[in-house]
Parts: C-alpha cells; structure tokens; sequence
C-alpha cells in the first residue's frame, strides 16, 4: 500500500482510509529454495514492494477495435456466468469482463481506490464507510447507488445462495447494512476484521444492481463488456459496453472467450491465429512459441496446484497415510518435469508471503523407505488409489502423472482419472484430487478452502477430533487479533495443525505462464491471482498493435 499512515488505538493502521494490521507484513518477500526471491500475488489480501518480473507485451498508444479471442482451459458444460460466483477459469474470465470491484488491486496488488468505491474508510475497528463514486452507470443506463452495493453485500452473504464469496462475510452485519444517502453505505462487522477491504477488492466481490440474478438472467454489470451470447461448455461473446465510465476503454469492440479441452489445443489455436491469447501456457512449450512468433507473460506469484486428500475418506481417514503421500513426493523433481523450472519448493503449506507463514517447519523431503514404513503400519501396503484430474490449470494433469510415477517407488498404485467435467457434480466429493489456487494470504485463504464453510474445501478439513479440531476456534480468534504478534502465533498454530494431519501436499509454488499472439498490446507482469495480469483487468488495458 502507498502513503503515509497513522495508527489507530488498537493497533492498525489507517492507509489511505484503509485500516490494515501493523505494520504493513501482508507484502513479505519470501525467499524460497535456490535463492529465488518470489514477492507472491494476494488474491484477497495485500501486496508487493518489488515488481514482478518477467516478460510483457510492448505499450504504445492504444487503438481501438478488434474482436478479442481467448482461449481458456477447465470449463465444461457446468460453466456459469455470475457477477459474485466461480468455479473454473473461463468463469473467472467471463465474470470481470461485465462485473466490477469497490476497490482494486494493482500489478504489485496493492490495494487502489479507483474502483466503484470513492474511499472504504473504517468508522472504527467495527464498522467501514463506503463511499462510492458518482456518475457511475450500469450497462442498461441505470445509475450505481448505495441499493445496489446494499444488495450486493447482501446477495453474497445469504448462505444459501451458494456462492463464493460467502466465508468471507462471516465477520460482516450483513442484516444491518445501512444507507446513509444515495452513494454513501455504512458497513457493520459482527466482530473486528482488518481484511475487509482486501476482501471488497476481490473480484468474486463483484457490484451488480438490485434484483440481480445469474445467467440465463441478463447480465448488466459497469464492466467494460456486455454479454451477447454465451453456451456453457463452449463460448461467451461479449460487446463493448459504450458508455463505460473509464474514459477512452475499452479498446476491443468484442470479446470471445472460448473453452479449450487441454492446453495442446490452445497452443495449437494460438499459433494457428485462431485465437489472440491462452491462458496457462505450459512451461516446456515457452521457448517453441516464443520461437513461432508469439509470446509468453511470466510472472512470479505463490500459485499452487496441490494433490488434495480428504480427511474423511478412505484411505485417508488414516493419518499415516496421508503422512505417507507427501514423502512420496520429489519435489524438485516435480518443479523440473512439470514446471521446467518456474517455481519454487513449497511444504505443504500455502500463503508464503504471509507475515503469519510457519516456515520454520521441517522442510518435507522426499523418504521412500519411511513412506513404506507408513503404509505398513497403517495396513496399506500396495495401497491402490484413483486421483482425480483436469486440465483446469496448467499442470493439474501433469502433477497427477507425475505423483503416480513417484509412487511406484513406494508400492503405491495410483490411476490418473483425467475429467473433462471433473467441476461438475463430482467435485469435492472425491477422495484424492488435484485441484489449484492463486495465491492469497494465509486467513483469507483459510476462508476459501480450509473451514466447513468454505465454498472449496477439498481435503474436508479440519479433523472433528484429536490435532487441528479447533482450527475454526483458532481461525476466529486470528480473525479479530488486532495485535500482529498475536494474530502470528495463533495463524502458527493453525498452520502446525495442517502440516502434521492436514489433507494437502503442495509440491511447489508455480510461475503464471500465459501465451499471447505478437500483435497484442498493454500486457504487464502481474502478482495478482488472474490469469493475462486480471485478464487485461477486464480486457479494458489491452489492444491490438
């Protein structure tokens, strides 16, 4: 975050109207194995000091016009479309083309205030202010007024609606927003929560009007995109949205975003022209594409593809099993087969920037001999089990192959399932799967994986006995911590608890590799979550050379 502070009597710090945790440690630089230095992206929380690096296209004076075509791996025939809800990439795609955020995130994501929201300042630990900018319309002409952030806030907090923002409402009064005037909303919190306003940045977090439902509803949002037409499964075409409010965007006329079935066929499409951009390049085929004319944007984030056990299922109810799969995993070995170098050696826990991260915890490596020793004594010797995949990201297909090959070694049988709709019905139901995430820090992620109110929670976690059982007390306790050091040791605790029994393994943090074709402009590193740095934020900062 950027500007001068002052701090509050609990603690905070007021920044540029945000109270944040003193001092500022959401943007820690992690030094990881080999001496590489990744300043990982925060999807719901904080940012960076050091830019990212890797290539972007090159910048010039924008030209208007053009169709835009995306490809994107992961989506089927569950695809939806909804300003506040995901579940694969094309619905992350889809989702910021028509639908905006309070706040936002910058390359080195650090919160900004030139979203919807004027300024989100905090009355007191208790209760935020939204103040909103005027003159902002919504696709149809209608006016953004303190209703329609009233219904939002709202609509996502009303558990059974389902989507995917919910956990993270859980510290917000949702029944007593109150409308103070026509731009103006106060928010209470049930209890202190300093990352509500990197929650309001998140682009699950999206503005929609009063009244607002999901796709096959019209989809109107303030996005630089309309939606014209969209078949789940297939492809979404979306118009520029003529009277947006950011002066001189977009610069597309249309945007295609097409579903891709694996990442041979977008690579195939991106060097064919039939496509301008794919998302997830895989790394072994960045210099061939680099080589036919195209071009690669790398960035350094803390994204992660874990292979994830559930707690709660055969055969992992057994703790030693689980202890069992992770030291069956070579982890440098992964980085260099699936990754071709870009990452960096994780240990099964997530949010490495975190000021809170337990890196004092024993490097896991990789010990044949007492991962057999497990296995015996936990009655699985030649334990044979189905994993569970898809290409939703790049190397969720090749981790899973990978895995299997490592664990012959052990006597472990694992047969790869690679679904085309592993995200419809089936998904967290399954005993072993690979699934994968951007990087966020530690208690915003917790929010969205790792409680039994979280929308994405892979491994069933936590156990509801014996180590880690009063995760959810422990997290509550992190939540409303306004004193750092407590927030730390209690988020330790937490983090101790999912290494020794947690469902995880988490082989590396991966670099975000995406393709694009020569001739598209405006493209910058980013540390954000998003694929295309946000996507081109919304496919408004990019165009055609």
């Amino acid at each position: 975050m950027t500007g001068t502070g002052s701090e509050s009597s609990n603690g905070n710090v007021m920044q540029n109207g945000l109270w944040v945790s003193s001092p500022i440690s959401r943007r820690q630089l992690f030094v990881g194995a080999g001496g590489a230095a990744i300043l990982a992206a925060l999807a719901a929380c904080g940012g960076g000091e050091t830019s990212t690096t890797g290539t972007g296209s090159t910048g010039g004076t924008p030209k208007p016009g053009g169709n835009f075509r995306l490809g994107v791996t992961g989506g089927g025939s569950k695809d939806i479309f909804d300003g506040q809800n995901i579940v694969t990439k094309p619905d992350q795609a889809r989702l910021v083309s028509a639908f905006e955020t309070l706040l936002t995130f910058d390359d080195d994501y650090r919160l900004q205030t030139d979203g919807l929201a004027e300024s989100v300042e905090a009355d007191n630990p208790k209760q935020y202010t939204i103040r909103l900018q005027k003159g902002i319309e919504f696709q149809d002409g209608k006016t953004l007024t303190a209703d329609d952030v009233i219904y939002s806030l709202q609509r996502i907090g009303t558990e059974g609606n389902g989507l995917t923002g919910f956990a993270a409402t859980a510290s917000m009064d949702i029944a007593n927003i109150k409308k103070v005037d026509q731009y103006t909303v106060q928010l209470p919190l049930k209890t202190p929560d300093s990352t509500i306003p990197q929650t309001l940045a998140s682009y699950t977090f999206g503005i929609v009007p009063v009244g607002y439902k999901a796709y096959p509803a019209p989809q109107i949002g303030t996005g630089p995109f309309k939606l014209k037409s969209f078949t789940p499964g297939q492809e979404s075409v979306s118009e520029r949205n003529p009277n947006y409010w950011r002066s001189g965007q977009p610069y597309f006329d249309t945007v295609t975003i097409t579903d891709f079935a694996d990442a041979t066929a977008q690579v195939n499409a991106l060097q064919g022209g039939q496509i301008d951009a794919m998302t997830d390049l895989p790394a072994a085929q960045v210099a061939a594409v680099k080589a036919n004319g195209a071009n690669a944007l790398i960035s350094k984030t803390g994204g992660w593809v874990p292979l994830c056990m559930a707690i709660d299922m055969d055969p992992f109810t057994d703790v030693r099993v689980r202890q069992a799969m992770r030291l069956i995993v070579d982890r440098q070995a992964m980085i260099d087969q699936i990754a071709s170098g870009y990452g960096t050696i994780a240990n099964d826990l997530y949010a490495p920037f975190d000021d809170g991260y337990y890196s004092d915890a024993p490097q896991r490596e990789q010990n044949i001999d007492e991962a057999k020793s497990l296995l015996k004594d936990a009655g699985q010797e030649g334990l044979t089990v189905d994993l569970h995949t898809t290409a939703g990201a790049s190397g969720m297909v090749s981790l899973a192959t990978v895995f299997a090959t490592q664990a012959k070694d052990a006597g472990v049988t694992v047969n790869v399932k690679v679904d085309p709709n592993y995200y419809g019905d089936s998904y967290l139901k399954l005993a072993f799967s690979v699934d994968f995430w951007g990087t966020r820090g530690y208690l915003n992620q917790v929010q969205q994986g790792s409680l039994p109110t979280s929308p994405y929670n892979e491994t069933h976690w936590p156990p509801a006995s014996g180590e880690g059982s009063d995760f959810g007390s422990l997290y509550q306790q992190a939540l409303a911590a306004t004193d750092d050091a407590k927030r730390i040791e209690l988020e330790q605790e937490m983090q101790k608890a999912e290494y020794n029994v947690g469902g995880y393994i988490i082989p590396f943090f991966g670099d975000l590799i995406d393709g694009y074709a020569a001739n598209v402009a405006g493209l910058a590193p980013s540390k954000g979550t998003l694929n295309l740095a946000g996507f081109g934020h919304g496919f408004r900062t990019i165009w055609f050379s």
